[in-house]
């Protein structure tokens, strides 16, 4: 049965059942947090949240208990008192049914009523209890050949980076979560630091190598790269990165990221920024992720009662090369084009709202 059509159309729906997780277990459960087993009286936070890159899925692991492990229809299965082998079909049903999904297109419904569902409430453990992991650095005066060539091919100047606090590094040492130190020496790829509060946090970027970002010292929370930078105007677009962040700011364009293109916008923000901006848009890869979050982020936002966004699809090929804002601007296309763009969205919005009336 777990070869049935539905289930992959579940995963990529749920973003590999990252979402499946966070509707039982609250949006705080992320890659990466620690959180209490809803399945037994946890004493300890214990589960984690991790992605399998191979099958393309995110997994919950117990280190407190070896056996509870499994992705998102083992945990639906468990939640429901469904047995996965024989009742999967019944586990894709509820996911359906449970996140509005509309995957199954017949009238059929879940039969499963139980009545002896985990009652345990999930206690993520507090933002504030991160771990603000120690740095040094040693930072170079200027960037070297191959990094102004790097950041040229996007139209990022040295003015630009200057103001979003982008250094070239030449050293950095930390230590891991678990206490190992280890360190980082330039070599002839770029070696970027993205820089916040003054220097008391840092984001390592090395375009090129297998590990490019690393994290140490305090960090804003929420993460929201070129905030600081940011002035008034016409249209904000939220974009997937640092490095397109720079390049909309060296095209002249007001811009924002966020950690990832799964982080949803935090409300307070968009109460901050609605009375700055009369238009949001979501700038996002033009990879599957990359259209699916900006899409999401897009009705998200609506829903929260900001109605003038939209989601500009830039003209690309949706590979590796050929993906984002950047990509963009490296293969020739100009601030002008971007602009006709987002013009001709917002146009067709106002034509799809009055076609539906």
């Amino acid at each position: 049965m777990e070869d049935l059509k539905e289930k992959d159309d579940i995963l990529k729906a749920t973003d590999g059942g990252l979402k499946v997780f966070q509707h039982y277990l609250g949006s705080k459960v992320v890659a990466g947090v620690k959180f209490k087993n809803p399945f037994y009286t946890d004493t300890k936070a214990s589960c984690n949240l991790y992605f399998g890159k191979t099958c393309g899925r995110y997994f919950l692991v117990d280190f407190g208990d070896s056996g509870e492990r499994g992705d998102c229809f083992w945990f639906v299965s468990k939640w429901e008192n469904l047995d996965r082998k024989n009742d999967f079909e019944e586990i894709l049903r509820v996911i359906d049914r449970e996140l509005c999904l509309n995957i199954f297109k017949d009238d059929k419904q879940p039969i499963t009523q139980k009545s002896d569902r985990p009652k345990v409430v999930v206690n993520v453990e507090p933002t504030g209890s991160r771990q603000n992991l120690p740095f040094n650095v040693r930072v170079n005066d200027h960037f070297s050949l191959n990094e102004r060539i790097y950041w040229q091919q996007y139209g990022i100047d040295e003015t630009t980076l200057a103001r979003y606090n982008v250094k070239s590094l030449a050293y950095f040492s930390s230590v891991k979560k678990d206490g190992t130190p280890y360190d980082i020496k330039a070599d002839e790829k770029p070696f970027i630091g993205y820089f916040f509060g003054g220097g008391e946090g840092v984001k390592i970027y090395r375009p090129g190598h297998y590990h490019r970002f690393v994290y140490a010292g305090k960090l804003p929370h929420p993460y929201v790269f070129g905030l600081d930078q940011l002035k008034n105007g016409k249209t904000l677009y939220v974009t997937g990165g640092e490095k397109d962040v720079l390049s909309l700011a060296s095209h002249g364009f007001h811009t924002v990221s966020l950690n990832s293109e799964t982080a949803k916008v935090p409300q307070g923000l968009l109460q901050s920024l609605s009375g700055r901006f009369e238009r949001l848009v979501f700038l996002y890869d033009t990879d599957e992720t990359g259209l699916r979050e900006a899409s999401s982020r897009v009705e998200e936002t609506r829903d929260l009662g900001y109605k003038n966004v939209a989601q500009v699809k830039l003209p690309l090929a949706g590979t590796k090369e050929e993906k984002d804002i950047s990509d963009f601007f490296r293969l020739g296309h100009n601030a002008c084009e971007l602009d006709e763009l987002t013009e001709q969205e917002f146009h067709d919005n106002v034509y799809r709202k009055t076609f539906r009336r």
